[in-house]
């Protein structure tokens, strides 16, 4: 297929609290930060905007016949504006990056930028270095992390407790479940589960009460395990709340749970199937910990050293049909409500107690 890969992102100079989710280097028990670069493999395709930073690299790769389709079809559906064409120096693979690099910043791209480190990329197939490409006429948008963003439940569920016993676990509940619609979150759910297979591991072995698992439970506040409040419940009681940072922290769940379903996911095809059927889980976006050394953060560091024994899935898959234009417009608004989502996200977190930007390091 054709085109550029134009490859973007800061690689560790934000003040995102960010952990890398994985590498290809030798695993260390003790090292919680990973290299970004070494997170994926290096793209086959066209990789068009991270959601922060300036392209660094430019190269060619294939035939650019599916490139014009598609411009010609974002132009045709006033996705694309034909002023680009002239700032993308009539390079049809530069004017689509300038579209969708238009289209992440016109749906939050400021906002998620604060939080995230992602890559949009958009390419003819979902497995780098593979020779096998999806059907003939189809291009696949893929939204992806480098690392993943990094947030502080407990002074969050600290404040929800004073306020009513079952915050704590709507809060979580909604916050998580909204994200995940979209993306990857990895929380003490993802930590339970290694903890139970971590027993599994170690039930065979001789003295197998000398291993020590991660104490998830323990570090996991008992407000979590309350029945949430459903979202009518969660609107009620906002219209009661006087406290400015309470009443802020819940309108800012309620949007994101408005936002997030706005769209829904594209269908997992049989094409899509084939060309992952031999894929790990996504990477997580986020990770949602209770203090920054907790048992959820340590189950996550060992998901890490073999996070990319196989390659990952994708978190986000949007197939564009260039035989469809009305596919391709629906596949951008779908594009438009993730980075919606994430920018919600991200300013949810902004109001969140001790998660101010900049304050919370996990990088270098």
């Amino acid at each position: 297929m054709s085109g550029t890969a134009n490859i973007l992102g800061t690689g560790g100079k934000s003040r995102r609290a960010m952990l890398t989710m994985a590498s290809g280097q030798k695993p260390l028990a003790t090292r919680r930060i990973f290299a970004a670069g070494k997170l994926m493999a290096a793209p086959c395709g066209i990789v068009l905007p991270c959601l922060s930073g300036v392209p660094i690299e430019q190269r060619f790769s294939a035939d650019d016949k599916e490139v014009v389709a598609l411009a010609e079809i974002l132009v045709n559906t006033d996705i694309a504006v034909p002023e680009d064409w002239e700032r993308s120096g009539r390079d049809a693979t530069k004017y689509l990056f300038l579209t969708l690099e238009r289209w992440i910043r016109m749906h939050g791209g400021s906002a998620i930028d604060r939080r995230f480190d992602l890559d949009l990329t958009l390419s003819d197939r979902l497995v780098d270095y593979s020779d096998e490409r999806g059907p003939e006429g189809t291009l696949y948008l893929v939204l992806d992390p480098d690392s993943a963003a990094f947030v502080l439940l407990t002074p969050t569920i600290e404040l929800l407790e004073n306020a009513h016993p079952r915050l704590p676990a709507t809060f979580h509940n909604h916050f998580a479940g909204a994200l995940s619609r979209w993306v990857r979150v990895y929380d003490y759910h993802d930590a339970e589960e290694r903890v139970e297979m971590l027993r599994e591991w170690y039930e065979g072995e001789e003295n197998a009460d000398q291993y020590e698992v991660p104490d998830v439970e323990g570090c996991t506040p008992k407000s979590l395990k309350e029945t949430p409040l459903n979202l009518c419940e969660l609107k009620n009681l906002n219209e009661e709340v006087r406290d400015p940072q309470l009443k802020a922290l819940i309108t800012g769940l309620l949007e994101l749970c408005r936002i997030s379903k706005q769209a829904t996911r594209p269908e997992f095809t049989a094409d899509i199937e084939e060309q992952l059927m031999d894929s790990n889980p996504a990477l997580p976006c986020l990770l949602v910990a209770f203090s920054s050394g907790d048992a959820v953060v340590g189950c996550f560091d060992d998901d890490a050293e073999t996070a990319l024994e196989v390659t990952p899935q994708p978190n986000v898959i949007i197939p564009l049909k260039l035989c469809d234009p009305a596919n391709i417009r629906k596949g951008f608004r779908t594009l438009g409500i993730v980075c919606e989502t994430l920018a919600a996200v991200s300013r949810l977190i902004d109001l969140m107690p001790g998660n101010e930007e900049g304050v919370i390091t996990r990088e270098g």
